[in-house]
């Protein structure tokens, strides 16, 4: 506990700090415009005959629109950085107590001032994931000028029989002018794309991060956190999302221009958004076996414990075991729940990494149960094997552990019986 507490307590204090808790928040409000896109691109994977390797649709009637559908993915998902920029700058802005509608415009304007040179004009390929790191840093820098001069007073002042909101649109007159100017420094007149050298500092990161090393590290460092009462994917894997949401956007582009699922090239696309990979074998693996236990064993509070939490893990949500078995600081189930954080998801993410088995390509809400996530965002019917996989290694992991635990609670449940 003290080793876990060592290493939960910094990341929670960084987690608040008001630029990465607004980062957080942006990134979230951006969620359900992804979700809607990709449900779009599962009916354009329905619709579409180059999808797949009959040739003809799941469902022709749908063939000719699927053009259509797919469309709507480039200006939901293919956008992603031009939204974040103002949803980020938004919620900055609220934690600093200024305007936040004011600071959404400035950060959406100053991304597309910063990142659209004349040359390449309005470029959507500026605007989508691969975007987002800029997006961050530039909405989160103009939204703090725009504090300052604010909270400063170095702004045109009306008087007060004026609206509070032309009051506000003429106070931002001096801020607007000063970030957008330098914006348009930066792009225009010495040339540079902050995008382009970005992508090259960061593509060596981002190509290593999606590998089973990084993905294991993070999932087992998360349920640390989880073992000490810690929600770790909040606390930990939320700073995936970048990548994530990169990864997923490169996979359904590629979807778009005729890959196979199978071929996509990210494993981990969607990875700390709910939606991935992850999703689909963790919590098979160590939450589901602990649940059928549960239910089977002979101590009363397991079993009513395990009737329910049964319908909230079949959409993966976890507290009721976590803390109701409890899982916490338990020595019983913590060892096993652990093994299964490694075991389970990395036999799963290899056998995902071959072509064998479609990878992601649609962002899910978190809470999708992982027999409806695996046709949805991976569009390839064998995946449905993985959770099926993670949740017999992880019932046999359990097994040994479990009757121990289930030992010692009933003697203590008939002890305590006998005192009465």
């Amino acid at each position: 506990m003290d080793v876990v507490m060592k290493i939960a307590a910094p990341l929670g204090r960084f987690g608040m700090l008001k630029p990465i808790a607004s980062i957080q928040d942006g990134m979230l409000a951006t969620i359900p415009l992804t979700i809607a896109g990709a449900m779009f691109l599962v009916v354009y994977v329905l619709g579409s005959p180059s999808v797949g390797n009959s040739g003809t649709a799941l469902l022709p009637f749908l063939e000719p629109l699927a053009d259509k559908f797919a469309w709507m993915n480039s200006v939901t998902l293919s956008l992603l950085s031009l939204y974040a920029s103002m949803t980020i700058a938004s919620a900055y802005g609220r934690r600093l107590g200024v305007d936040s509608t004011t600071c959404g415009l400035l950060g959406m304007a100053a991304f597309i001032v910063v990142t659209c040179g004349p040359e390449n004009g309005g470029d959507a390929d500026n605007f989508s994931a691969n975007g987002l790191f800029v997006a961050m840093v530039v909405s989160l820098l103009a939204t703090k000028v725009y504090s300052w001069f604010i909270l400063s007073g170095f702004t045109i002042k009306m008087p007060e029989q004026v609206p509070p909101q032309i009051g506000n649109s003429f106070a931002a007159i001096v801020p607007y002018a000063i970030v957008l100017g330098v914006c348009w420094i930066i792009r225009t007149l010495m040339n540079i794309d902050l995008i382009a050298i970005l992508m090259s500092v960061l593509a060596p990161l981002a190509a290593g991060a999606d590998s089973i090393f990084v993905y294991l590290g993070a999932r087992l460092l998360a349920n640390l956190m989880w073992v000490v009462g810690l929600h770790g994917d909040n606390m930990l894997l939320s700073n995936f999302q970048p990548f994530g949401l990169m990864w997923l956007e490169e996979n359904a582009a590629a979807l778009a221009a005729g890959t196979p699922t199978t071929q996509l090239p990210h494993v981990l696309a969607g990875f700390g958004t709910g939606g991935s990979i992850d999703r689909l074998v963790m919590w098979p693996s160590a939450i589901w076996p602990l649940v059928i236990l549960m239910i089977r064993s002979k101590v009363k509070t397991h079993n009513v414990l395990g009737w329910t939490s049964l319908a909230p893990a079949f959409f993966t949500i976890t507290e009721p075991v976590v803390f109701g078995l409890p899982l916490v600081l338990n020595p019983y189930p913590c060892v096993p729940f652990l093994l299964n954080t490694v075991i389970g998801p990395g036999v799963c993410f290899l056998l995902d990494s071959t072509p064998m088995f479609g990878k992601f390509f649609a962002n899910l809400p978190w809470a999708t149960p992982p027999f409806l996530l695996w046709p949805l965002g991976t569009g390839d019917i064998k995946t449905a094997a993985l959770p099926l996989i993670a949740f017999v290694i992880g019932f046999v992991i359990y097994l040994p552990f479990w009757r121990a635990f289930e030992a010692h609670a009933l003697a203590e449940e008939q002890g305590e019986v006998q005192a009465a």
